[in-house]
């Protein structure tokens, strides 16, 4: 006698199968035995109503149920920052010019004038763009990650520094003996053996023209010693602002308009050494 085929047996039990346990099944997935979706999968729904810009307070998905940070002396914890847009906007004109202030959408201004201190960093910070305004325009494209104001104002003062007559001291002899290719617009290159951009542009004489402008009175951060802002590392603070600020310009209107703020507003009104 014939034996049915194998495939054809296997797929008769198959199908009985399948109906004998499909109540099972049923049962199983049942809204009684499905485990609910957790919080942190679900999706918000949307809300009309506009929400408050990220620099007047921290988005409440960054703030965790309890304080973590702890300071030895609870008058360490005691620091106020400028939250007034009008004074905020007085700086940027102050620095910028007449009309400084409108060169900036509003949480860029305040980005700009953030430290990463304030307020652990949940709102943001200038670390970006205080590397561009010191990378220089040529490069920002090549540098998109990159932080933008600090290269920004190394170029430009390159340039000043190369634009002045050759210095004294500043060609050296070859040891060979050999001479070098001529031309009157390379004279001045030779300068920057003996003047660099940190000469000009140096940390002690930015800090003195944020002070000058007031940005210590609108700069958001977190000293350690609300006391003491020197150990604190306000210089450093007030630095990172001014080269954020020249970063946001470069991003927001592009390196000629940042190249030219550079020139007349930064460079310009820097103290001169004696």
């Amino acid at each position: 006698m014939a034996l049915p085929p194998c495939r054809s047996t296997l797929a008769r039990g198959g199908r009985q199968a399948a109906r004998a346990f499909a109540p099972c099944l049923r049962a199983y997935t049942t809204e009684s035995t499905t485990a609910p979706t957790p919080e942190s999968f679900k999706v918000p729904e949307a809300s009309d109503a506009p929400s408050a810009p990220r620099w007047s307070q921290t988005p409440a998905a960054m703030k965790a149920p309890l304080q973590m940070d702890f300071a030895k002396s609870p008058r360490n914890k005691i620091w106020a920052v400028n939250n007034s847009p009008e004074r905020l906007d007085d700086v940027y004109n102050r620095l910028l010019g007449p009309g400084g202030s409108k060169m900036l959408p509003e949480e860029l201004k305040w980005l700009a004038v953030t430290h990463k201190s304030f307020d652990q960093g949940r709102r943001g910070f200038n670390d970006r763009l205080a590397l561009m305004g010191a990378l220089g325009p040529a490069r920002i494209d090549a540098v998109t990650n990159a932080r933008p104001g600090r290269l920004t104002l190394v170029m430009e003062a390159t340039k000043q520094i190369v634009s002045k007559r050759p210095q004294k001291g500043a060609r050296i002899a070859d040891e060979f003996g050999r001479a070098p290719f001529e031309h009157e617009h390379l004279a001045a290159v030779d300068n920057l053996t003996v003047e660099g951009p940190k000469d000009v542009v140096g940390k002690e004489k930015l800090y003195a023209l944020a002070t000058n402008v007031g940005l210590l009175d609108v700069v958001r951060w977190k000293p350690r010693l609300p006391q003491r802002l020197e150990a604190s590392g306000v210089e450093v603070v007030l630095n990172a602002a001014i080269l954020a600020i020249i970063g946001a310009v470069t991003l927001q209107h592009g390196s000629v308009v940042a190249s030219k703020i550079v020139r007349e507003r930064i460079l310009a009104r820097l103290p001169k050494d004696e």
